[in-house]
């Protein structure tokens, strides 16, 4: 089946202290560069990123978190490693007072056929990416004209304090007018990244040189390509014989061979990606907060994180992960009691037959399918932990590993019952345009499924408009607190991300949001 790309904590990243963005007013701290005498002596040839997604297709909608990451096409505006809102193709920007039309003031800067960015070429990639199925269908926009050659005015149906964040998703890349057709497919990819692509192979293979008319730091690093490869058994491979290869998304297993070879670097962080359950709880058993909390109580979080993932810090008490304060809530330390649950269980109504399995008051078996994938090689793993942990308080679940289309797949024709993968939550920065696309309002296809609640809609519209930042705060925790209580979506583990390549490359950089690779900080 044809594998489409993911779409959404800040600890152990390397020292931060360059400023990378030229001319800005808020800066990016970024990993200190080490300069030699020779301007040439530090520069890198080639190196290859290996990763498990693959490039579908020219869309921004499917692979444009490819192209963004790689530094191949930017967003009006980006992210620091500390999730700060900070300029990139948009110099500066403003809003009126009620926060309805938004002004960005364009840079000076090239697109990759040597044509200047301009205000109407920036309002002609954005107003095809509002045409079709991207973040800016959830942020109000009424119209999106330019005013003059180097501004953009954005106009929205309503006040919409967040809507700058929205403009950092991958899905609003800016690419040149000529890379569209008359019905505003991509046909080439023309960006204005540090890197300009060569050659696209779909599924597997992009190759991109050094753009010399970048308007940003010129990257040290000449060529930058990247390769699919599904399977980490592959991806350790490479690592291990491929001296340009940054090799991602390795499996526990991999990493731990490649710790004990001399040749490798081993560069670890955490990320702002939550490994999570998601359920239709219209479905008989899991319409039933006692059945989800069950669930939910009988996880042993500390054992997965620890034995699976290699990490002591990973147990996921709530849905978002510690970079985003503003958000969490306070919770009490889990203790796995099978006895209490199952108690819990029958005070709540339910059985438990002769041999032990749970059912509802007429006799019927609680047992369903939970679909996960295996690009990302730790997800079989914790699903059949789960299995094994869920046996314990009388309930059956079977495993399907197959592609992660699967489960959009099955939420839009409602097939599906249970789903295991790992979302990013900060692909907006701040995690409101990912709550409000994926919590409010019945949800999406990786959200919620067949869940709302009135009291998280009427805050997240709030927050639409509230300055006020203790106020924000405020309705941040009521939306964490009910979907904490509700458990629409069970959160189980946070991630950490491993990169490892040679010890000869340089200034090998994580970022903890999953937006880029930072290939332009690489050197020799």
């Amino acid at each position: 089946m044809r594998k489409y790309l993911l779409p959404f904590l800040i600890g152990g990243v390397v020292a931060l202290a360059v400023n990378y963005f030229q001319g800005n007013k808020s800066t990016a701290q970024l990993p200190q560069e080490t300069h030699s005498n020779s301007q040439q002596s530090d520069e890198l040839a080639l190196a290859t990123v290996v990763a498990p997604w693959e490039l579908n297709s020219l869309d921004p909608n499917q692979s444009g978190i490819i192209f963004h990451r790689m530094n191949i096409a930017e967003t009006l505006l980006e992210a620091n490693l500390q999730g700060e809102l900070i300029p990139n193709l948009a110099s500066e920007w403003k809003s009126n007072e009620n926060a309805t039309i938004w002004t960005f003031t364009l840079r000076d800067a090239k697109f990759h056929n040597d044509q200047t960015v301009t205000a109407q070429a920036v309002a002609n990639s954005l107003n095809i990416a509002l045409s079709k199925p991207s973040i800016l269908k959830n942020a109000f926009v009424k119209e999106i004209r330019a005013i003059s050659p180097n501004q953009v005015e954005i106009e929205l149906t309503k006040p919409f304090v967040p809507f700058p964040y929205f403009l950092t998703h991958y899905t609003t890349i800016i690419l040149a007018e000529q890379a569209y057709n008359e019905k505003g497919d991509v046909v080439e990819l023309i960006g204005t990244g540090a890197f300009k692509p060569t050659k696209i192979e779909a599924p597997q293979k992009l190759e991109s040189v050094r753009f010399e008319q970048y308007w940003g730091t010129k990257p040290k690093l000449l060529q930058a390509n990247y390769l699919a490869s599904s399977r980490s058994e592959t991806r350790m491979l490479m690592a291990q014989s491929d001296e340009s290869s940054l090799v991602f998304n390795l499996d526990t297993a991999s990493v731990e061979r490649l710790k004990n070879d001399s040749k490798l670097a081993l560069t670890s962080g955490s990320i702002a990606r939550t490994i999570q359950l998601k359920m239709d709880v219209a479905k008989p058993f899991f319409n039933d907060i006692a059945i989800r909390k069950a669930l939910s109580d009988s996880i042993n979080r500390k054992a997965i994180a620890e034995s699976v993932l290699k990490i002591e810090d990973g147990i996921a008490d709530q849905i978002l992960p510690k970079a985003f304060a503003d958000w969490r809530i306070e919770t009490a330390a889990q203790q796995v009691d099978l006895a209490k649950i199952k108690a819990d269980l029958t005070a709540a109504g339910y059985l438990f037959n002769a041999e032990g399995k749970l059912t509802d008051k007429d006799g019927k078996p609680f047992s369903f399918t939970l679909r996960t994938f295996s690009d990302r090689p730790e997800l079989p793993i914790i699903a059949t932990i789960l299995q094994a942990q869920w046996k314990q308080i009388g309930i059956d679940m079977n495993v399907s590993v197959g592609n992660f289309s699967e489960i959009p797949a099955g939420h839009q024709d409602g097939s599906l019952e249970m789903a295991l993968y790992a979302f990013n939550y900060g692909k907006t920065l701040d995690p409101f345009g990912v709550i409000v696309s994926d919590f409010a309002n019945n949800g999406s296809d990786w959200g919620v499924m067949n869940w709302q609640n009135a009291t998280v809609d009427n805050a997240l519209q709030q927050l639409e408009t509230e300055r006020d930042p203790q106020k924000a705060k405020a309705l941040k925790q009521t939306v964490s607190k009910i979907i904490y209580d509700e458990l629409p979506i069970i959160p189980v583990v946070y991630y950490q991300q491993n990169v490892v390549a040679h010890k000869e490359v340089k200034n090998v950089t994580l970022d903890p949001f999953e937006r880029r690779f930072f290939l332009e900080l690489l050197s020799k």
